[in-house]
């Protein structure tokens, strides 16, 4: 359950992440994250009663944490994928997001297989693999140092919000994203107050794209929050970092970025980390 749980969420985490760049390439990325996150906030907050079991501070402060490493994920990561070419932004922060909280689960108690050890190695590879430029669209900019900077902050963000959810009880999921979501959304909003933009999209055209990106994003965050109550933290990150495939082929076919051979090779390279995790 939880290898598919995961995976399910690495194809909506990329799904969103496409919609959230292109929406950032048509407005502020502050209002692309602040309005993306109220569109989850309301989400997430229709199906909380009907899921959760129980509520408590903890859980609720520890899912505040999880917002506030969150938004520094996620900002970096518009802001990346708006002015950058998305096949070089998306690996280096799916590495960095999924390094990190690999990394802690083992160190504090995940006992890996052999095959899952090498499907672990195989999926870090097909995550730089599937996502490698082999061209960049019009208007996507370079990838400069400081972008990559940025890129890898992203990475570090979301694996701290990982680490969060995965110290919290299953039986108050989904409340910790709602506290989240909370905070995210109202750190964006202040933010952009205080710059003097509004949280409401200027151009009609990028408006679907972050009420899309929104809802990829908060169904993508409950199929891991679930994931991580399931199985093991190292194994969960490292198939739900798998998303910048999903990214790649959208970008592939909507916005016509070429693809190449590393790239068809990373996905077979991700197939087969999937087998060795699940043979585990």
């Amino acid at each position: 359950m939880a290898i598919i749980l995961a995976l399910v969420s690495s194809a909506l985490f990329g799904a969103g992440d496409f919609l959230g760049g292109v929406a950032s390439r048509r407005t502020h990325v502050l209002v692309v994250v602040a309005a993306s996150h109220v569109v989850g906030l309301f989400l997430i907050l229709s199906v909380t009663p009907f899921m959760a079991d129980a509520i408590t501070l903890r859980d609720l402060g520890i899912g505040g944490i999880a917002g506030v490493a969150g938004v520094v994920g996620i900002t970096c990561l518009y802001h990346s994928l708006g002015r950058g070419p998305m096949a070089v932004v998306a690996p280096i922060t799916a590495v960095s997001n999924a390094a990190v909280p690999a990394l802690w689960g083992i160190y504090f108690g995940d006992r890996l297989s052999a095959p899952q050890i090498v499907g672990v190695v195989l999926g870090l590879a097909a995550i730089l693999l599937v996502s490698r430029a082999s061209g960049q669209e019009p208007g996507a900019g370079t990838a400069t140092p400081g972008l990559v900077g940025v890129a890898l902050l992203s990475g570090m963000g979301f694996g701290g919000f990982f680490i969060c959810m995965d110290l919290t009880a299953e039986a108050t999921t989904p409340w910790p994203l709602v506290s989240a979501r909370v905070v995210s959304a109202g750190l964006a909003l202040i933010l952009l107050a205080r710059i003097g933009r509004s949280p409401i999209p200027r151009r009609d055209e990028a408006r679907g794209a972050i009420v899309g990106a929104g809802v990829l994003d908060m169904a993508a965050n409950l199929a891991i929050l679930v994931a991580v109550h399931h199985g093991m933290l190292s194994l969960v990150v490292v198939l739900g970092s798998l998303y910048p495939a999903s990214t790649v082929l959208l970008a592939r076919y909507v916005l016509k970025e070429r693809m190449a051979r590393t790239q068809v090779v990373g996905l077979v390279v991700a197939l087969a980390a999937i087998a060795a995790i699940a043979s585990g």
